[in-house]
């Protein structure tokens, strides 16, 4: 009986199944259109490398997809991703977490975050031209809806990001406004508007002529390019393992499938490319010092399988590589799965039903 009792415990251990992992997904309350809308989560038992979905809804009247990103758990256990805000209207959208395959998150996560878009792109109109030539000012002007004397704040910047003019207020006669901004060169300039709600609108202007900036460019002998192919479902992804050379390398998949590629380069981040469908490669160029890019390839669709061939320019050689699946934090695939668990329950079952036989 003292036997039996450490049997069933045994037994009851290995029948309770792990504990759900929890996830949340947080996003502003509410965001001016235009403004990239930043998104984080953060986890809690979940293994780094784990990949979900975060899904952007417009939910103003029904519910309608607008963007999806795929997000890699990185390891403290958080993610965060932009979405563009450009072209959404005024109305209540949200951030929703999908997993690909089962659930493993339970009930108390947060995996929606609802916000709202202030749309008021319409009520400015620029009146100067976009493009200008230049004279040693870029022209600003145009007429700011509502705004009525009240003002508006101006902030140029240039190619580099730095601030050039402002923030300064500005006067408006009737929401019209016109400010000769300095400038020592051409080039491209963002003007960004704000009243004072602080809303804000950006507007770019290109300024033709004076000093011209030159970018020198390098050229580079590209390498050998080799391929290799491997059967890939969702279950059973493909791997591979890629010796580089120096300089730039190209890693591109097979078309026919909706492939999503995955791959960790010299420095060990892990990254994923999802950009593109059936008639099209997932393409990644990367920098590279002679050594090693680990590759994994798997369907989009879980109902997909088929055989995808990964081309890549400037190795010294790629081959299919199952080891790499430890990599990326999988099961490394083995020609025979252990019966261990099962068989350790069968056991402990014989054993307790033998010991109540003799008793």
């Amino acid at each position: 009986m003292r036997i039996a009792l450490p049997l069933l415990c045994l037994i009851c251990f290995l029948a309770v199944p792990a504990s759900a992992a929890f996830i949340e997904v947080t996003a502003p309350d509410s965001i001016n259109a235009g403004k990239p809308l930043e998104a984080t989560g953060t986890t809690i038992g979940v293994k780094p490398g784990y990949v979900v979905d975060i899904v952007l809804y417009d939910t103003t009247y029904g519910k309608s997809e607008i963007d999806r990103q795929a997000v890699v758990i990185q390891g403290d256990g958080t993610f965060n991703l932009t979405f563009e805000t450009d072209d959404l209207r005024s109305g209540t959208y949200s951030v929703e977490v999908q997993s690909r395959g089962d659930d493993i998150f339970g009930g108390s996560s947060k995996k929606i975050k609802i916000f709202k878009v202030v749309n008021r792109n319409d009520e400015l109109s620029i009146t100067s031209p976009k493009t200008q030539d230049y004279d040693g000012t870029l022209t600003v002007a145009g007429t700011l809806a509502k705004s009525g004397d009240d003002g508006l704040r101006l902030t140029v910047t240039n190619a580099d990001n730095a601030t050039i003019y402002g923030p300064k207020w500005i006067q408006t006669d009737a929401g019209a406004f016109s400010v000769p901004v300095p400038v020592t060169s051409g080039g491209t300039y963002m003007a960004e508007i704000a009243d004072r709600s602080g809303y804000t609108w950006t507007t770019q202007f290109t300024v033709k002529g004076g000093v011209a900036e030159v970018t020198p460019t390098v050229s580079q002998t590209p390498g050998p390019t080799y391929s290799a192919s491997a059967p890939a479902s969702r279950g059973n992804p493909a791997y591979f393992a890629i010796e580089t050379l120096g300089g730039q390398v190209t890693i591109s998949t097979s078309t026919g499938t909706d492939w999503v590629l995955e791959y960790i380069d010299e420095k060990g981040e892990r990254s994923i490319v999802n950009n593109q469908g059936t008639t099209a490669p997932e393409s990644v160029t990367l920098p590279a010092t002679g050594g090693i890019v680990y590759v994994k390839v798997t369907p989009q669709l879980y109902t997909e399988t088929g055989t995808v061939t990964v081309a890549a320019a400037n190795i010294k050689k790629i081959s299919v590589d199952a080891a790499v699946a430890g990599k990326f934090g999988d099961p490394v695939p083995t020609t025979a799965q252990s019966p261990m668990p099962f068989g350790l329950v069968l056991l402990a079952l014989g054993a307790v039903f033998l010991l109540f036989r003799k008793i």
